[in-house]
């Protein structure tokens, strides 16, 4: 798993997450993304998903962290690249709609 930050200036992250998001990469990823949003104080996060070969529920509780820590301080969430496969993931944990995913933000697989 590769977490990169393509933006992070300006008040504005923008990381690219790329390989397996599973119980062993999670941990690690989380931390990161967790601290990008204490350190840098951003205005809109944004994670571009469309390199996630495979993702697991352990996952799905990570942006629900995410989510959870970006609606306390009132900030919004962007998601965009997520493919058929790992939409599913969210919808059948019943997240879709919390994490606004539809059409406009997935990738065809």
């Amino acid at each position: 798993m590769k977490l990169s930050c393509v933006e992070c200036r300006r008040g504005r992250i923008h990381v690219k997450i790329e390989g397996k998001l599973d119980m062993t990469t999670v941990p690690e990823a989380r931390k990161r993304l967790l601290r990008l949003i204490r350190t840098q104080d951003p205005t809109s996060v944004e994670i571009d998903f469309s390199l996630v070969e495979s993702m697991d529920t352990s996952a799905v509780a990570m942006m629900v962290e995410v989510l959870r820590v970006l609606s306390q301080n009132e900030l919004n969430l962007d998601i965009t690249g997520m493919r058929d496969e790992h939409q599913r993931l969210f919808t059948l944990a019943r997240l879709n709609q919390a994490f606004g995913l539809n059409h406009d933000n997935r990738e065809s697989s």
